[in-house]
């Protein structure tokens, strides 16, 4: 039966609610940076443990303890859940059809509760800020496997114009009796420079130190700028992750051509098999897909 994901793992369950919680006051300093940037300054939801929303729409007997072959994860950011007919019409084909586990940017509520019930996924979502037209802004993970404990992760580095917060979402996923921890990325644009993303990155990493040893962090985290996708790997790399998305090209369409924005790191997982949807999925962005093969 379709249910939802227990409160007391992280924060308390929200459900198509209200915008609600602690949000970020903004000083009148901050405000005369409006005025004179006219850029509107975000609303951050302050909350290390909110808002918080899950939800369970796995048929029953859907997974079991059977060992997987394979895991297939999909990373897709869908500018601001604005489509999401479009983007379930391209999670329902191949190669993207069936994965286990999706992380997915730029989200709200309503739109991870519609793919996650028309998908028959279990799912997790935090949102970081509220944007410019009302609706939240946050990152999230749906699995056809079990999430058995999640947690929102503030990231450094704000917007120095809109002040704006990002955060990551992390969620473990029960395969078939195995943990593994995944984690939903959403760097800051280039404005906060490549030592900022690089930073957050390794606040990501950070916190996934000692913990369960299949790992995956993807996501988008914006390296469209020179240099900025090879410091990202390196510093992966040199953290012992493998970057299992490697090769598979541009991942955004953009006035200035295609860039390679998304990305999926691993420890733990071989990748059998990788690449991109470029056909239309209702994002600038191009969902990316890495198989791998089950550790025997």
């Amino acid at each position: 039966m379709p249910g939802v994901e227990p409160a007391a793992r992280t924060g308390a369950h929200r459900k198509h609610l209200p915008r609600k919680g602690p949000l970020v006051a903004l000083p009148c300093t901050l405000l005369l940076l409006t005025l004179l940037t006219g850029c509107p300054l975000a609303e951050n939801y302050a909350d290390e443990g909110g808002p918080r929303y899950s939800g369970d729409h796995r048929a029953p007997g859907a997974t079991s303890a059977t060992v997987p072959s394979s895991l297939t994860v999909v990373t897709f950011n869908l500018a601001f859940a604005e489509n999401v007919t479009e983007a379930i019409t391209a999670l329902t084909r191949p190669p993207l059809a069936d994965a286990d586990v999706i992380v997915m940017q730029e989200m709200d509520a309503p739109a991870v509760e519609r793919i996650a019930s028309e998908l028959g996924l279990t799912y997790v979502y935090y949102p970081a800020s509220v944007q410019v037209d009302g609706g939240d802004f946050g990152n999230a993970v749906l699995s056809r496997w079990p999430i058995t404990a999640d947690w929102k992760l503030g990231l450094p580095h704000d917007d120095p114009y809109r002040k704006q917060h990002r955060i990551a979402v992390g969620a473990t996923v029960d395969v078939g009796g195995t943990p593994v921890q995944v984690v939903s990325v959403h760097n800051a644009t280039p404005i906060v420079g490549l030592g900022g993303r690089l930073d957050q990155a390794e606040t990501i990493i950070n916190a996934v130190d000692g913990r369960e040893p299949l790992q995956v962090i993807a996501g988008d985290f914006n390296t469209s700028d020179p240099g900025s996708l090879d410091q990202t790997v390196k510093l992966f790399s040199e953290r012992g992750y493998q970057w299992s998305s490697e090769g598979v090209g541009d991942t955004v369409d953009s006035v200035i051509g295609g860039l390679p924005l998304d990305s999926v790191f691993t420890r733990g997982l071989t990748p059998v098999e990788r690449g991109v949807d470029r056909r239309p999925a209702g994002s600038d962005h191009h969902p990316v897909w890495v198989r791998f093969a089950w550790p025997q």
